[in-house]
């Protein structure tokens, strides 16, 4: 078995991609590593100038692995590792995924913009994130605190999903599909560019999973339906993104809803009550001005304006409670970048931001428990300063500073020295700072019944990060890389009991520490060969107690490859082990390894492409994590599921 793995690694695929007209050319490994990223630094560079460790997914490995949420993206990516409460997606990073985050410590973006929403900070990447991955170019997964550059949420990654250009899709393509989980999904992604040099993009999704039944031995009792929660497990989520840009000005336009029922009886709700669900929308719309003022110098601008809002239904003994969100804010952010040599670039920013509504409400038909409406305002400034010192060594530097109306403040430095020793290596060592800000939530919920009081002292969550990585290109078709990374986390916020009062609060209570070592192998030979390797070590231990972290994994190993098995037809493999993880119940779970297949065509006909995918393919019995809102300590994950999809192109 072993030597078989090792031969459909080594010597077996196909190096395809999709072509503009939405065909499949050749893509060697240069063209991938090519691929200009700007989510390190806000312009463009490749993987070797950026000053981080880097991973782009390239819109071929989402055709070729049948990838289709940034969840199982990210299950592929070396120092993630993801989780599925049956509400929400997760993911995990370099050893820190603490249970109900929502994802706070990661920032989000499509092509620049924020979409972290203004109440939780959360960032979507299951099904609430309501994009069609298949309208991708390619997405940029950038490790390590970005808040020199972005500010709040950038404390493990900063990943940007840059869309297609409408001239790449040049028509009109129409998907329908469906799985064995009773789903019925189906897309459209048009593009074209204009005689008069106006490009169009123009992607929808419509998705909508019934779900099946689901067993949960923690209720499994005569009056609970003996643990089985009845097609409550359902999923309806549409959302639409475009861009239009002419010239200097592009406009950008994002809207998602996602309406999701919960199976888990979390939060203590009545268990398979089929009124449990919750609803997520995400709105905006963003114009952008970009110009060359100078062979040397240039200016960018954007004006954006923010919606989210969330409901959720929790019924307790027949009585529905409720809570609600709303999230409103408008922003601007001016760029400013001059070359003041042909060795030093520099680069001044500054945003403002006026969030106009951030609320939250709990109440049942009987009473309010909390109601509060909590507006704010953001000023940042940032610097950043590259320098090429010499022929083979270059210095990055980064600061920013961010002020909220709050008191909140913060203030975060980035210094990144690369060497390079000759043309196929890169030794980057790299040191950054990064923070959360308290939610508003954490701040000011307080509700005496339930015995909760806020914090208006409560301060941001800090990381300390020192990486050292050396990217190295092995041959013309082999590329790899090897990190080493030290993750040190203060003002964690928990909830605890306040001595004073015996009420909970948030507190700024908990430090963390993580360290480790990530390492991977891309192969792309052309015309024939992809395959990928990746490996993850991480240790994470509380910083009061010496104690393991919760959610937490030590091992990751990853691989697949992809390869044309007929003329016209390819196929794609993916193995993903994970070692067990510590629930918050003390427990442990299972390690376990599943196996992905995908297969797709060019051309089934004329105008017609289709693909067949099978994730766990051997129906693996697994389980990651609950929050602390379940009664269950881990949450059984989807077994084998068969998904076909059918493009049509005009």
């Amino acid at each position: 078995m072993k030597r078989l793995l090792l031969m459909i690694w080594l010597g077996s695929g196909a190096v395809l991609a999709q072509s503009p007209g939405g065909g499949i050319e050749q893509f060697p490994l240069d063209s991938l590593l090519n691929i200009k990223i700007s989510a390190a630094t806000k312009y463009d560079q490749t993987v070797s100038e950026a000053p981080a460790s880097v991973t782009i997914i390239s819109s071929e490995d989402i055709a070729r692995y049948g990838y289709r949420t940034l969840s199982d993206v990210l299950r592929s990516v070396h120092g993630f590792y993801t989780s599925n409460d049956r509400n929400y997606a997760y993911v995990g990073i370099r050893g820190f995924g603490r249970p109900t985050d929502y994802n706070d410590r990661l920032l989000l973006l499509v092509n620049g913009h924020t979409l972290n929403e203004d109440v939780y900070g959360s960032a979507a990447i299951g099904t609430d994130l309501g994009i069609d991955l298949s309208a991708l170019d390619h997405i940029e997964i950038v490790r390590g605190p970005g808040a020199a550059v972005y500010g709040n949420n950038a404390m493990f990654a900063v990943i940007n999903l840059v869309t297609k250009k409408g001239n790449a899709i040049d028509g009109l393509h129409i998907n329908v599909g469906g799985s064995t989980l009773n789903e019925s999904t189906a897309s459209v992604l048009y593009g074209k560019q204009l005689e008069n040099g106006m490009n169009i993009f123009f992607s929808g999704l419509y998705d909508n999973i019934e779900g099946k039944d689901l067993y949960f031995k923690e209720y499994d009792t005569d009056s609970t339906n003996h643990g089985i929660a009845h097609h409550l497990d359902w999923d309806r989520s549409y959302g639409i993104l475009s861009t239009i840009s002419y010239n200097d000005f592009t406009l950008q336009l994002y809207g998602v809803s996602r309406e999701k029922g919960i199976p888990t009886g979390a939060f203590d709700a009545d268990f398979n009550d089929p009124s449990a669900k919750t609803l997520d929308q995400r709105s905006m719309v963003e114009v952008q001005y970009h110009t060359a003022l100078a062979v040397d110098k240039s200016l960018f601008s954007r004006v954006y304006l923010d919606h989210y809002e969330y409901r959720g239904t929790y019924p307790f003994e027949g009585i529905e409670t409720r809570d609600a969100t709303t999230g409103n804010w408008v922003g601007a952010e001016l760029r400013a970048q001059w070359d003041m040599t042909t060795k030093n670039r520099f680069t001044l920013g500054a945003e403002y931001q006026q969030h106009l509504h951030a609320d939250y409400h709990f109440w049942d038909p009987t009473q309010i428990f909390f109601d509060g409406n909590f507006p704010y305002s953001l000023f940042s400034l940032y610097v950043e300063d590259e320098h090429q010192l010499s022929e083979n060594l270059s210095l990055s530097l980064g600061i920013r500073r961010d002020e909220y109306s709050n008191d909140v403040q913060a203030t975060t430095p980035r210094v990144a020295v690369m060497y390079y020793p000759a043309v196929s290596s890169t030794l980057k060592l790299l040191y950054g700072e990064a923070f959360r800000a308290p939610n508003i939530y954490e701040v000011n919920y307080a509700d005496p019944v339930s015995g909760y009081e806020a914090n208006p002292a409560l301060q941001p969550e800090r990381i300390r990060t020192a990486e050292l990585v050396l990217e190295q290109h092995i041959s013309e078709s082999v590329f790899g890389s090897v990190s080493l990374f030290d993750n040190r986390v203060a003002n964690l916020i928990d909830e605890t009991i306040d001595p004073l009062d015996s009420l909970l609060q948030f507190q700024n209570v908990s430090v963390a520490r993580a360290s480790g070592v990530e390492a991977e192998l891309t192969l792309r030979i052309h015309p024939g060969i992809q395959s990928y390797v990746n490996y993850t070590y991480e240790d994470a231990k509380d910083g009061n107690s010496g104690a393991k972290l919760t959610n937490s994994p030590s091992h990751l190993f990853r691989c697949g490859a992809s390869f044309d098995f007929f003329e016209g037809y390819s196929a794609a493999i993916a193995f993903d082990y994970e070692s067990s993880r510590i629930t918050l119940a003390g427990t442990k779970t299972d390690p376990y390894l599943l196996t992905d297949v995908n297969f797709f065509s060019r051309m089934f006909l004329e105008h017609v492409r289709i693909s067949a995918s099978i994730t766990n393919l051997f129906n693996v019995s697994y389980a990651t994590p609950g929050g602390f809102e379940h009664k269950e300590a881990s949450i059984i994950q989807n077994g084998r599921v068969f998904f076909a999809k059918l493009e049509y192109t005009l």
